[in-house]
């Protein structure tokens, strides 16, 4: 494939130039291998190897280099925040790469704008909310609602029939007519299947998806018309994606049926932080990266220890990671159950300690854990809640789920200073809310659901402006009090129902399981404001001063993750040994253990960690026991 690229757009000249301009340095002969690549490839890159900048230069010089004006670049990521992070580094002509004929947006931005919104179209069908929430929270209430009897009963029976019903996803087969659903242990032609079917296809004609639902539609929209796969090649001749270790088997599928012939396509990540797919140890999706993937694995965000650590946890690919950051330090911590609680004030201390200032302030501390829920699971600890203080009573009572919003969005304010993301968590809440009080019986009861934070009317006076007004206003001023929170929920209430333009009747029931108050525990004495306890998963493509990674159950709560992994982490087994729950164990350890920048900090049950304390000691762990 000719590109429509100037001959000197990409060679070593134009780049050095591009650098410096950029106020960036290129060290290394792998980066200029993939700056001066005009053909396909697969790049994997270390955590910390300055990718992100290396693909924001990459899509300058070929901006610059650009020559057609009916042609454009089409670049794709698996987040917002990734795109956003991509977006945000491109300056002067690359700023172009944002319009016509240009993209740059997520893979489902990508399947929404091109095939799935434009086959919905052509049914008459108007989108209302493509979310898994949305979708859930409507198909809950129209099981019990519609005319389900037979689904109904079914569901009764099996422990995951809820789940069924609200994860319910199109698949394509081309043998059929019509798209259809996977669904394990339930046959096709069953008058269960045949009403799930039904369910599914009623919230469709009503606008409502999940976003799988949308790669299904997708795909049998181009089965349908094989030519637009064709025109999408000749406007997109020159293709990136980011963070392509994240991309679903069914994004990889439909993405190679609109681009494997014709196209330039570059793919560029980080197999090893391969943890929010579904595939085990070793299966990348696409196979990515390929045998001749180019490699950057020079990181630049932390030393030779944390650097030893994360290729020793690298399960999907070896990869043996060089630290060439700030020099860093390894710290294991060990409790007991009766110490648990000083957990995170020993690691305050630690911060103190090790690390800079100015480092905390630029990167602040982080606590990480790789399990939220605790579950059924009756290990100990079992998620990063029991680190936190426990309330006296032995029967806490659950935050109700706009508060549980509201709290995590006060807490991303309060990190970040991003007033748009923590809105966002806020308001998702509220939309979903409305979801479920809006789920469709025969006859739609409600109108359309409030849209996204961003699309709230912003005329003064609106009650879409007002909306703005009364989060925001939540957020900077703490609500979490009986009386101020009772304040904010009855004015929410009065002014959703001013913006949908209908009586919003809220039971007492979904009252105090969507809006009651619950006191908030006492935080640990002397814990740094700054640290947030939160999942491994949320804090992907972070960067920290300091990290602890506490020890929690694994994924089906029936043995430890840090535990198992020690022998790894000192050397003493490689990760071949491991079974596939120590495996899966180690993928989420590696994203953990590979964001702080000075300070990396394990906490482990003092029976565990007993044994390896020799071998952690050898290998430049400095040891706390509470």
């Amino acid at each position: 494939m000719t590109l429509p690229l100037s001959p000197t757009a990409l060679n070593r000249e134009t780049i050095e130039a591009k650098a410096q301009s950029m106020g960036l340095a290129l060290t290394s002969p792998e980066q200029f291998a993939f700056l001066e690549a005009r053909g396909p490839l697969h790049l994997q890159a270390a955590p910390g190897s300055g990718k992100t900048t290396l693909v924001a230069l990459k899509l300058a010089l070929v901006a610059d280099g650009w020559s057609s004006d009916g042609q454009g670049i089409c670049v794709l990521s698996h987040t917002n925040t990734a795109t956003q992070e991509i977006a945000s580094r491109l300056t002067g002509r690359a700023r172009r790469l944002e319009h016509y004929p240009h993209f740059t947006g997520t893979i489902q931005s990508f399947v929404h704008t091109f095939l799935s919104l434009p086959a919905l179209r052509s049914l008459k069908i108007a989108t209302r909310a493509v979310d898994d929430q949305a979708f859930a929270a409507q198909a809950r209430r129209l099981l019990v609602l519609g005319p389900f009897r037979t689904l109904r009963g079914f569901t009764r029976q099996r422990a995951d029939g809820a789940k069924m019903v609200t994860e319910a996803t199109y698949v394509f087969d081309p043998g059929e007519p019509e798209l259809q659903i996977q669904v394990n242990n339930l046959k096709r032609g069953t008058a269960s299947y045949k009403q799930l079917l039904q369910l599914k296809d009623h919230l469709s004609q009503r606008g409502v998806f999940r976003y799988a639902d949308m790669y299904a539609i997708a795909t049998q929209y181009l089965h349908h018309h094989p030519r637009l796969a064709a025109g999408l090649r000749s406007r997109f001749p020159f293709v990136l994606i980011d963070e392509m270790q994240d991309t679903s088997e069914e994004q990889r599928r439909l993405l190679e049926a609109v681009f494997k012939d014709d196209s330039v396509v570059q793919c560029v990540g980080d197999v090893n932080q391969r943890i929010l797919s579904t595939g085990g140890p070793g299966s990348a999706a696409g196979s990515f990266p390929d045998e001749d993937a180019m490699e950057l694995p020079v990181s630049l965000r932390f030393g030779a220890g944390p650097a030893r650590v994360a290729s020793r946890l690298a399960v999907h690919r070896p990869q043996e990671i060089r630290g060439h950051g700030p020099e860093s330090a390894l710290a294991l911590i060990t409790f007991t159950k009766d110490s648990i609680d000083r957990v995170l004030p020993a690691f305050d201390e630690l911060v103190r300690q090790t690390v800079p200032p100015e480092a905390v302030a630029a990167y602040p501390p982080k606590v990480l854990g790789g399990r939220e829920d605790p579950g059924t699971s009756q290990l100990f600890p079992r998620a990063v809640g029991c680190y936190l203080p426990q309330p006296d009573t032995g029967t806490a009572v659950e935050p109700s789920r706009l508060l549980q919003a509201y709290r995590r969005a006060r807490a991303v304010l309060l990190h970040t200073g991003q007033v748009g993301s923590a809105a966002t968590v806020l308001w998702g809440a509220v939309r979903e809310l409305l979801w479920e009080l809006q789920a469709p019986t025969r006859v739609p009861t409600l109108p359309d659901s409030l849209p996204p934070f961003p699309q709230l009317d912003r005329r003064p006076g609106a009650p879409g402006h007002q909306l703005r007004v009364l989060v925001v206003k939540a957020l900077h001023n703490d609500c979490d009090t009986p009386a101020r929170w009772d304040y904010f929920v009855d004015r929410l209430g009065k002014l959703v129902q001013e913006a949908v333009g209908a009586p919003v009747s809220v039971d007492r029931a979904t009252y105090a399981f969507w809006l009651a108050h619950t006191p908030l525990p006492p935080a640990p004495e002397g814990t740094l404001p700054s640290v947030l306890t939160t999942t491994v998963a949320s804090a992907k493509g972070e960067t920290h001063c300091a990290t602890l990674v506490l020890e929690c159950a694994t994924k089906h709560g029936k043995s430890h993750d840090l535990g198992s992994l020690l022998p790894v982490i000192t050397g003493e087994a490689p990760i071949s040994r491991l079974n596939a729950t120590s495996q899966h164990a180690a993928m989420t350890t590696f994203v953990a253990a590979t964001r702080a920048k000075h300070l990396l900090t394990l906490a482990v049950h003092e029976d565990r960690a007993t044994p390896h304390l020799d071998a952690l000691a050898r290998d430049g762990w400095s040891i706390v026991s509470l």
